[in-house]
């Protein structure tokens, strides 16, 4: 039904307190997006359950209040002129909580001085260049999010292109629907989408979106009785902090979609102009120095579970800073910040220092975990002062070597010098246990892991996002399997986020693994209370979280 087909109906003469609901108000509920009719006077009097919660609101709230009401201060002028007489459509930008508004007459039939006035929301699916339109009239605060579907290659290989369309027409559905009001995206060609949300948004704030948002976008679906959980890739910029014209914050959106890619994967990633990290090193350099002197950083344990058994056998130790005047701090800026400004070894030593005090306490307290994992970087190798420190640090506690993983990212495994190499197997010969980290780059971290006297690889997730239906990833991973059951390497799974990954990796003979599908990250108190328990296995409760029992 369009605007002329309402037009036609013979609408009432006259200035009527309000229209009959019953049957307006089907006309509007069938119409192909959210719809409202305003008398003269500019007040709401049938409202379609769809307009209403596009603006976040029910249609009892709206029943009665003036469209003014909808629009901000600037642009009520030029609704007044509107409600004086002029016949034509408009596309007005509504303050920041609710999307673009339409407006135009709906003249009676027999009376040339009656009209009513139809309000349209448009679809939240727009074409590129309206979004890129939408946002310039916008002028104000936005989030933009490129979103990149991992999967729609493999669908069509296997499904064929049809099966492909069908599949992003599905997703296009629940973006629509599970948007904030305000909020518009458009088809980004192939596998992506733009997703634009008017706000001024904090890092935390877009991020909690986001995870809201990615939560809702991938749920398992059926298609082609195959059934399928969406994974997305998501970067995201923010105006006017990352761009005040369209283009360039596409392109900071952009190049934070192409950093999930690389080591450490994610799947988000904040954009980063090229002046922040000048921005980071003068805000953050002095008050790290003072955090690493103080008690200003903290520990955090992510677990690492025998997939058969759900037994907890290990943990990697992450490092948190929460700062009494700048708040909680993104892991990757301050370490970027260490290295930059040549803090990274002291750094390094601090995570040393509180991660085996607190597998000693442990320990004592009769809670015991057969391994720690400690993350360190080419830079830490190349300190002459690094190792040595490892060492002594064990012994002052009492610890055995072999409890120690140190894992070091694949990328730093290529790159590293002859000397890092040195050091290195001589942290082998001392005892350390050697993990190469975020595996995932293929032939050059092969090579390495053949000369190099790795126990332990960790499988970057990027090589199980699709491993429970993507037979390439299955191959990948059982070679990876045999290769490690045939050298002595543990093998590692990170990245764990569905059930139906755990059952494709316990499947494939993967004996480890780490997501948050069988546990988050843990705080000091709360590992120990999972190392108290008698049985040591794992079970993710209702909510989605995680805690201990006989499973």
């Amino acid at each position: 039904m369009t605007a002329a087909d309402l037009t036609a109906l013979p609408f009432p003469a006259g200035e009527p307190a309000a229209l009959p609901s019953g049957p307006w108000q089907g006309l509007l509920e069938r119409r192909g997006h959210p719809a409202a009719l305003a008398d003269r006077q500019g007040v709401l009097r049938v409202v379609s359950a769809a307009f209403a919660r596009r603006l976040g609101r029910t249609t009892v709230e709206l029943q009665g209040q003036p469209v003014a009401g909808l629009i901000t201060a600037e642009q009520h002028k030029g609704l007044q002129g509107l409600l004086q007489g002029m016949r034509q459509e408009l596309m007005l930008p509504v303050r920041a909580d609710a999307p673009p508004l339409r407006l135009s007459w709906l003249q009676a039939a027999d009376a040339a001085s009656a009209a009513w006035l139809l309000l349209e929301l448009p679809d939240q699916r727009l074409e590129r260049r309206a979004l890129e339109a939408l946002f310039r009239d916008h002028g104000g605060a936005v989030a933009l999010l490129h979103l990149q579907l991992q999967q729609l290659d493999l669908v069509q290989g296997k499904l064929g292109l049809q099966a492909g369309e069908a599949l992003l027409e599905v997703l296009a559905h629940r973006l629509a629907g599970c948007l904030p009001p305000g909020a518009l995206f458009c088809r980004e060609g192939g596998d992506r989408f733009l997703v634009l949300l008017p706000g001024d948004w904090s890092s935390e704030g877009v991020l909690q979106a986001l995870d809201g948002l990615l939560s809702a976008l991938e749920e398992p679906l059926t298609l082609s009785e195959h059934v399928l959980e969406p994974a997305f890739h998501v970067g995201v910029a923010r105006s006017p902090a990352d761009g005040s014209a369209f283009g360039p914050l596409h392109r900071a959106a952009t190049r934070a979609l192409e950093l999930t890619h690389k080591p450490p994967v994610s799947a988000c990633r904040l954009a980063e102009p090229p002046e922040r990290g000048l921005q980071l090193r003068e805000r953050l350099a002095g008050p790290l120095a003072i955090a690493l002197e103080g008690e200003g950083l903290e520990l955090a344990f992510q677990p690492i579970l025998e997939l058969e058994s759900s037994r907890l056998v290990g943990a990697e130790v992450l490092c948190r800073w929460d700062d009494p005047v700048l708040g909680r701090q993104v892991p990757s800026d301050f370490i970027n910040v260490a290295v930059a400004t040549e803090q990274i070894s002291a750094l390094g030593r601090w995570v040393v220092e509180a991660a085996l005090a607190t597998l000693a306490a442990w320990d004592r307290a009769g809670h015991r975990l057969e391994r720690i994992g400690i993350n360190i970087s080419a830079l830490q190798l190349e300190d002459p002062q690094g190792m040595p420190f490892l060492r002594e640090a064990v012994v002052r506690h009492g610890l055995a070597t072999d409890r120690v993983v140190l894992e070091l990212a694949e990328a730093d495994v290529i790159a590293l010098s002859a000397r890092a190499v040195d050091h290195l197997r001589d942290l082998h010969r001392q005892g350390f246990r050697l993990a190469m980290d975020d595996f995932g780059t293929g032939y050059s971290g092969l090579k390495r892991l053949t000369q190099l006297p790795f126990s332990q690889v960790k499988v970057d997730r990027s090589l199980i996002a699709a491993i429970d239906y993507d037979p390439m990833q299955q191959a990948m991973l059982m070679a990876l399997v045999t290769t490690a059951a045939g050298s002595g390497v543990d093998l590692v799974a990170e990245g764990i986020e569905r059930s139906r990954q755990l059952q494709m990796l316990q499947s494939l003979g993967c004996r480890y693994g780490q997501g948050f599908h069988l546990a988050p990250p843990l705080s000091a108190a709360e590992m120990e209370a999972a190392l108290s328990e008698p049985s040591g296995r794992w079970r993710a409760d209702a909510a989605g979280g995680v805690r201990v029992g006989e499973g």
